[in-house]
């Protein structure tokens, strides 16, 4: 695999992993998972490592955007 489809793939799995996150409320890391594992070969721990740090990540930007707004 070369650079440019390995690219591509990380590229269409993080929006799939958005839109169906967004879509049916579930977090990103049903799809993260799986495709780390199943397509990159990444052992399950580290997928699981990877997947905790972008929910981190995300639920930290979404927080500080609710702080702002007024939300809580």
């Amino acid at each position: 695999m070369n650079i440019l489809e390995f690219s591509l793939l990380v590229w269409i799995g993080s929006l799939t992993a958005g839109f169906l996150g967004s879509l049916t409320g579930l977090g990103g890391g049903v799809v993260i998972v799986p495709l780390l594992t199943g397509v990159f070969g990444v052992d399950i721990r580290y997928a699981v490592g990877a997947s905790l740090v972008s929910v981190i990540a995300t639920s930290c930007g979404a927080a500080s955007a609710y702080i702002k707004e007024g939300y809580t």
